[in-house]
């Protein structure tokens, strides 16, 4: 039962590692793979050591047959010692480390190769010091030492793993956005299993290994509880700890991969139904599609004005110089596609967060000036962006925000955009308080050509088109329905600038 576990949770590592590819799946695979060594070397010392009960025999082994096959491995003592050592000593370090990975805590951001360092340091050293070699020739000089190693390395294991823990849970109650939250929730619980799997059996030193034949050693300590043949009680017990944390971490741990990876895979999906030069064409096209559909209700203002028998001179003034403006923002846009498909990019440069938005509100304002907006943006926060283009992101997610409140019967709700500053990314947040989105159609929204509203007037561009220019910033695009009704639509960016000062503004 415990080498399935293991193993399982093993394959669950590799498989992360394999699908996500990067720093953190790594560290993630390093882990598992150290505690199946070091369990898997449990397991041998202890097939070795006989005179276990049977209950204990069944759930280490399954058989009596299948422990004699580990019993008889032509493995000595030294080379089991040292497996034990390796996979007792990574364990904690790599916990640490991904726990550092994630914490936010300024002294370990702003010195991260130093804290990493830091936290190999002690391991390597111990791993080194319990090399057997090394671990007799201290032991014959100086006798002491096997206490005082027992002592020091189990007492830096049980710092590390609180030290982990507490960073773990301090990063988990520092994030304030839900989904943030939800989805780091998964890989806490996943290392947490894992951690109290590890904590069960990480008080075999590998010196008891080595000195597996000598009386004159500290105790009964390791996986020695096992030789006590335990009560009922006392294996029940531990039964249902080993498989509720091997079950637990196996499961969070998919979780946890099939949730970071969905919106890669479904972005996967999407890049193959549009390439890169119509997808070019198709941000232009929405953009004039917009400008031509707002044109058209100032001709007719224009038209039902004039058809008067005595006009509004001042709204027909008015009508001509929107139009004009909207000309003017035709030939802008033209000028803007021929640069994007010349260059093939958009210009990232810093600039305030705030500056991007108000360009943003001033659109909307235009469009739709009875409509309730409700802001509130970090001060002083600057991101990467090409400013027009995010803006008009911005704009199409704020249009769609407020459409979906009208088509709710809450034209007396505001649209909300929000700006947070969590983790390692910039937030900009747009909430309405419209019916939501069906689950069925949440993983379509972001097709091209894809909608449910009336298609004469909304061709289905709209969310594709703010995802383009999210990707091309090099951040995402999430949705997530509220419990009390309506959708919030993220917009993810690489973190640029921290300061987090909010300030409130309301229209």
């Amino acid at each position: 039962m415990l080498l399935l576990l293991s193993a399982g949770l093993l394959l669950g590592s590799v498989f992360t590692l394999i699908v996500r590819r990067n720093r953190e799946s790594a560290l993630l695979a390093a882990l598992c793979l150290s505690l199946t060594v070091y369990l898997t070397g449990l397991m041998l010392l202890i097939s070795k050591q006989g005179g276990i009960s049977p209950d204990v025999e069944r759930f280490l082994f399954f058989s009596h047959r299948i422990r004699r096959w580990f019993q008889y491995r032509p493995l000595t003592f030294n080379q089991l010692g040292m497996w034990i050592n390796l996979g007792r000593h990574a364990f904690p370090m790599v916990l640490l480390l991904m726990a550092e990975d994630r914490s936010m805590l300024s002294f370990i951001r702003k010195r991260p190769q130093i804290v990493s360092g830091l936290t190999v340091l002690l391991p390597a050293l111990t791993m080194l010091l319990y090399l057997p070699p090394v671990y007799s020739q201290l032991v014959e000089l100086w006798p002491a030492w096997r206490a005082l190693s027992f002592y020091a390395s189990y007492g830096w294991i049980i710092a590390y793993l609180a030290l982990a823990v507490f960073l773990l849970f301090w990063e988990l109650f520092s994030i304030t956005m839900h989904f943030f939250r939800r989805q780091f929730l998964m890989l806490v619980v996943c290392l947490l299993s894992l951690a109290v799997l590890y904590s069960i059996y990480c008080g075999q030193d590998p010196g008891q290994v080595y000195s597996f034949y000598s009386y004159d050693y500290i105790g009964i300590r390791g996986v020695g509880y096992m030789l006590l043949m335990p009560g009922l009680g006392f294996f029940i017990a531990l039964v249902a700890v080993n498989v509720l944390g091997g079950l637990l971490g196996i499961g969070m741990l998919l979780r946890y991969t099939e949730d970071t990876l969905s919106p890669d895979r479904e972005d996967a999906g999407l890049e193959r139904k549009f390439d890169v030069a119509r997808t070019g064409a198709s941000v232009f096209v929405h953009g004039i599609k917009n400008q031509l559909l707002a044109n058209r209700v100032l001709f007719k203002r224009i038209r039902a004005e004039l058809d008067k028998p005595e006009p509004d001179m001042e709204r027909l003034r008015s009508s001509v110089e929107r139009l004009n403006e909207i000309n003017d923002n035709l030939v802008s846009r033209s000028e803007e596609l021929y640069r994007t498909v010349k260059s093939k990019s958009v210009l990232l440069v810093p600039v305030a967060l705030s500056e991007v938005c108000e360009i943003a509100f001033d659109r909307f304002g235009k469009k739709y000036p009875e409509a309730l907006l409700e802001t509130q943006l970090p001060e002083g926060v600057q991101i990467l962006a090409d400013a027009n283009y995010l803006a008009e992101a911005i704009y199409n997610l704020m249009t769609n925000a407020w459409e979906a409140n009208v088509a709710a019967g809450n034209d007396k709700s505001p649209v909300t955009v929000c700006g947070h500053v969590a983790r390692l990314y910039t937030v900009i947040e747009v909430r309405d308080r419209g019916k939501g989105i069906p689950d069925e159609e949440k993983r379509r929204i972001f097709e091209p050509f894809y909608s449910n509203k009336n298609t004469n007037y909304n061709w289905g561009m709209g969310l594709y088109h703010v995802r383009t220019i999210v990707r091309s910033h090099l951040g995402s695009l999430r949705v997530e329905n509220m419990k009390d009704g309506g959708a919030d639509f993220y917009i993810l960016l690489p973190r640029f600038d921290g300061r987090t000062r909010r300030e409130g503004r309301h229209r």
